[in-house]
This record gives structure tokens, sequence and C-alpha cells, in this order.
């Protein structure tokens, strides 16, 4: 198992507004605050609702796209404003801009404007986190945006036991291909997992809620019993159902039961509407506490006996831990996520549907009977005391640690070697010859235009040959390297070998390529990704072998779209991996196209310390006119053998 770094700059994305109290936030905050704790610098990046931030940032953004390529500020970093829901040690950071559907806390809020997406990208190029942990990563939320714009490994956790119709059903092709992205999966039970790997297979890790035991019952302590016990009855979300439910619910209540207090919290503050929910029989009994703040969360479960949570989701397993901290008796919905936590007679109670009848027998059972009350508390506390945050936050640096480990070592930015002198040359690392199946090159012909363009440095690269490239080599002059390189089509996809001694065979798997690339002491070099008219590795595997993976291309001139060669740019700064950049030359007219100004280098461990601080200079010929004179000389040169 990959041990974590003791100190990592940790970004955790929530797609809903920090407001909420409630659900995957109370998750968020307690996992923040623990990996504080053991030392990790954290950061919570959540949506802002307030609009003169939003405005705010439309302003910036606007700036900043006007202004063109180049620094963006670095606005984006500062931590916001502490808030009376802060948390200790961990920074909060807002991003304006976002909507919300209001209809109840399930719904995130909706990055879709184009201020949301700069104002997030400023956050993660100024934070430079080590690690980005994602919350409910479904578009269109914050956390789906900030995967699409992560610059280092990202991890995501899955809440939500339940299908959700947008991103598991309508757009689920769109949804899987950037779930590749992630370099760790968990989901925080068993049944979320089913749900979650049925629609897009892969890795996943049951990592559950946890709980700070000691805030909510501290050691040593006792509960002392009520003669008017008091029930919490939580409308934590869908706050109408809920209160719908409570209504039909007291309405059943059968007379004579023994003296209680009913205290309503959570959702909107409905004192006005009491007449209306509450029996006439049972008003002196009831009071709306409306909304509780965090700090008054513990206060409020120690002065309840019974805690009822009719339509607790996977998202608030957290708050059902907390009431069950607190010695609470819980009553909470069968779900298949709250029963991995409450055991049916043991930690609590469980309803199934009617909700409305179940509901009320389990309360006249509680109320009629103190002696069932007080052990499933006692149970309920002990349960959570094994469910801490300690435990919870172990399991997560674990899957850090192997999402970190995908970044490797990389021999050029832990040690640079020393230079013999400070001369900047022209490198090419990725050009073909004639030896290509596709290229009409001649070696000398190569020669000839690499030495009119400037080029010091190349790579000769031929798919599945060396032969190429030791030609060039021995006709080459002493002043130019020649780099003895090799395409290899691999069962995945295409992988450029440098720095080889012999040549590879095709057909192997990918990581039996990097392996014999890397037995003879060479470079591997990851052509065009990205590109569909290139055979190109899927991005998974691109960043399951990301730690040998030596180069990534982040410029070649024969890509179709640019943006293949952004998101290029983007895979080699998430796992942190030098970008290279090669002509691709198929034709004499391509050579000079793309040329990289490094420091020269006539070893493998030189040439990546170079890459750490080369200039890529690009060329404006078109890609379809490079193609076309691709198959114009190819066409050419086989009319001629067939002469």
């Amino acid at each position: 198992m990959a041990e974590p770094p003791e100190h990592l700059r940790v970004g955790i994305v929530s797609p809903y507004a920090w407001t909420s109290q409630w659900g995957v936030n109370r998750h968020i905050g307690g996992l923040a605050a623990a990996l504080a704790a053991h030392g990790h610098d954290v950061s919570i990046i959540a949506p802002s609702e307030e609009r003169a931030e939003a405005r705010v940032a439309r302003r910036r953004a606007r700036a900043n796209r006007k202004s063109g390529p180049g620094p963006r500020s670095q606005s984006g970093a500062a931590p916001a404003p502490a808030a009376e829901h802060d948390i200790k040690n961990v920074h909060l950071l807002k991003v304006a801009g976002t909507f919300r559907v209001p209809y109840s806390e399930s719904l995130a809020n909706l990055a879709l404007p184009l201020d949301v997406t700069d104002r997030l990208d400023e956050i993660l190029s100024g934070s430079q986190f080590d690690i980005i942990h994602l919350h409910e990563p479904y578009p269109p939320s914050l956390s789906f945006t900030a995967l699409r714009l992560a610059r280092s490994p990202a991890v995501a956790t899955f809440h939500t036991a339940g299908e959700r119709f947008l991103s598991h059903q309508l757009m689920r092709p769109v949804v899987e291909r950037f779930f590749s992205r992630l370099d760790g999966r968990i989901c925080t039970s068993h049944a979320t997992r089913r749900i979650v790997s049925g629609y897009f297979p892969g890795n996943y890790e049951v990592v559950g809620d946890g709980v700070d035991a000691r805030s909510y019952f501290p050691p040593g302590k006792t509960r002392e019993p009520d003669n008017v016990p008091l029930i919490l009855f939580a409308a934590w979300s869908e706050p109408r159902k809920s209160l719908g439910l409570l209504m039909r619910t007291m309405r059943l209540l059968p007379p004579g039961l023994p003296p209680f207090k009913l205290a309503i919290v959570g959702g909107e503050d409905l004192a006005w509407r009491a007449n209306l929910i509450v029996p006439r029989r049972l008003r002196e009994r009831a009071f709306f506490q409306g909304a509780v703040r965090p700090g008054e969360v513990a206060a409020a479960y120690r002065r309840a006996e019974i805690v009822c949570a009719p339509y607790a989701g996977g998202g608030l397993n957290c708050a059902v831990l907390e009431a069950m901290a607190s010695g609470n008796a819980v009553i909470a919905p069968g779900r298949a996520s709250i029963r991995e936590l409450i055991g049916e007679g043991n930690e609590g109670l469980l309803l199934d549907q009617p909700y409305s009848y179940n509901l009320a027998a389990a309360l006249v059972d509680l109320l009629r009977n103190p002696r069932l009350r007080r052990s499933l508390g006692a149970g309920a506390a002990r349960k959570a005391r094994q469910l801490s945050w300690q435990k919870v936050t172990t399991g997560v640096e674990a899957v850090y640690g192997r999402a970190c480990g995908r970044r490797g070592l990389r021999p050029g930015k832990q040690r640079p070697p020393e230079f013999e002198t400070k001369k900047t040359i022209l490198a090419d690392l990725h050009m073909h010859t004639s030896f290509s199946k596709d290229c009409a090159t001649t070696p000398a012909e190569l020669l000839a235009a690499c030495q009119e363009s400037g080029l010091e440095a190349i790579a000769v690269t031929d798919h599945n040959t060396i032969a190429g490239a030791i030609e060039v080599r021995q006709l080459a002059p002493g002043h130019m390297l020649v780099i003895t390189g090799e395409e290899i089509k691999t069962t995945a996809g295409e992988i450029i070998g440098l720095f080889l001694k012999e040549e590879i065979p095709r057909g192997l798997s990918i990581e039996q390529t990097i392996r014999q690339i890397k037995e003879q002491g060479g470079l591997v070099y990851v052509p065009h990704p990205f590109d569909p008219l290139h055979l190109t590795p899927a991005y998974e595997l691109l960043a399951r072998n990301a730690a040998d993976i030596d180069i990534i291309e982040v410029y070649n001139p024969r890509i179709t779209f640019s943006a293949f060669n952004e998101k290029a740019r983007r895979l080699a700064l998430k796992y942190d991996i030098p970008g290279g950049a090669g002509s691709d030359c198929h034709v004499l007219q391509g050579v000079g196209t793309a040329m990289l100004s490094l420091h020269k280098f006539r070893t493998p461990p030189e040439l990546l310390a170079s890459l750490r601080s080369a200039d890529i200079i690009r060329s404006s010929k078109s890609p379809l006119y490079l193609h076309s004179l691709k198959l114009l000389k190819n066409s050419q040169a086989g009319r001629q053998e067939a002469d």
C-alpha cells in the first residue's frame, strides 16, 4: 500500500454552496478538519451564492479573457474571509457565479457560466494542490468542472446510493470518459458502490463517513434520563416531505402517551404553519426550532433522547452518525446505506414504507419504553465511537498515496545534472524517414532539412524500427546529436522509445513496451495523445502508467485540433511529467514546424532536466496542408515503385 507524503496540499471540492450545513458538506467539513489535524494544508472549494462576489468574479474573468494569453491573476488562490462556520486551519475558497435549482439540497449548484470556469481555473493554478478531492463529481456541478480542469491527481468520493437520470442515463458516455481521469474512487457505502460501479465500472474503495464522537458525547459523561423526553425531528433534506410526513404521523399517535416534547429543526422556519401541521391536542408539546447553526448541533443533540430523520439519504450519513454519537435513539429509513450504519434493534429503529404508520409505531414504542430508548442510545454511541474521523482519514490518505504515486519521482526534477556548457540548442524529438511506410523522406534529405532549420538535436522515431535512426546517425555531422528512437505500436496505441539500443517488437502491451524501453535505459515518450486520427493509448491507461512515463508530447503541429495539445499539456501538469514537442514530420515541409529551445544535453537525465525550462517554437503551417503533402508524396513514391 502506497504511503502518502507527510504534508500534502489538498483541495476538496464540494458541489454545494457552503451555506448548506447538512448532507455532503457535513462529510467534507469533518474530513477537512481531520486532514488538517494530520498536518496537511487543506482548502475547501465550494460554490458561492453571494451576488456581490459573483459580480466581482465576472469582472475579473472578463479582464483575464480580454488580456489574452499570458499569466492570469492569482487572486483566486487567496482564502476567503473567515465565516462563522469556517473550520480551524482550513481555507475556504468560494467560486461565485454558480446558480442553484431551488428545489432541495439534493441538487447541486450548477457550474455552467464561463466565469465559473475561469475562477476555478485561477484557484487550481494558483494553489498548486498535490491532490484534488472531488465530491459527487456529476455534471454540471463544480466538482465535475474541477475534474476537467485538474492540474494534479484527482480522487472522487461518491455519496448517494441512487440513480441520477442526467448523469447515469442521458450523459453517461460523456461522464464515463471524464471519470477515466480519476486517480482514485471512493464510495461511502457498499450500496453506493453497487450503484455507481454498475454504470461506471472501475476500482472503488469503500471508506465510510466518520464522526468526532468526543465532541458529541465526551468520555466519562452519562446521559441523565428525562421524565419528559425530547424528540428532535430533523427535516435536513426534503423539508416539505418531512413536514408532510410529520403531520400525518402526529395524527396517528394515540391519546394517553407519556409526556414528551417535539422540536422540529432544519429546513425553513415554518412556525407560522404550526397550527396546520400539529394536531390541536399536541400543539403545546411541539415547537419549531428552525435552522441550527453548526456550532449548536452538538448541544441540540445532547438535549434530545430521540432523533427522527425519516428522509435521511446516503449524503446525510454524517448527520445520522452525529445523532448516534450523542447517545440518541435514532429512527431512520431502512435504506441500504443507512442499514450499514444502524443495526435494527441494536443502534436504532429502521423505517419501511409507509413511513407514517411505521414512524408513529416507533415513536409509541420508544415513548412507552424508556429502557429501550436508553439501550438503543447506548448502542448507537458505541457504534459511533468505532467510526471515528481518524479511521476514515487513514483510509482516505491511503487513496491519496496511491494517486500521488502516479506522479513518481522525476530524476530531472529531483537532482538536475551538471551541464558542461550553458549553450542553448534547437531540438525535435519526433521525426520520420522513409523507413516508416507512410514517409517518403530519405535520411539524407531529412538531415539536410534539419541543418537548414538550425536543429542540433533530433530524435528519429520511425514506426516499429530503429534502422532509419541508425542510418541518420551514421550520416550526421559531428555537432548534431541523433537520438535513436522508435514509434512502437502496442496493443493499446503508439508509444515512442528514445535512446534505444535495440529494436522493440510491435504488438506488446503498453506495460510490456514500457518495461523493455526502461531495460535499455531509454525514455518513454507519449506522442500526439488524444488525437483521434492517431493510435493513442486511452487516458486511463496513461494515468495508470504515469509514474513510468518520462515525456508527454504537448505540442504536435499535425494534431487535428489545438485543443488536443492543450489537453496533453494538462495531463503533463497533472502528473508532473516534462512536456516535449516534435514536428512528427513525414514530409520535408514539416521540418521545423515544432522545435524545442533548450539547454544542450547528451544523456537521458540531461534531456529531462532541460525540458523543465524548455521553450516551444511553433509554426503556423496548417495540419491539413501537412497531411495533404504527406498523402501526395506517398502516392508519388508508390507510383515510382510500381514503375
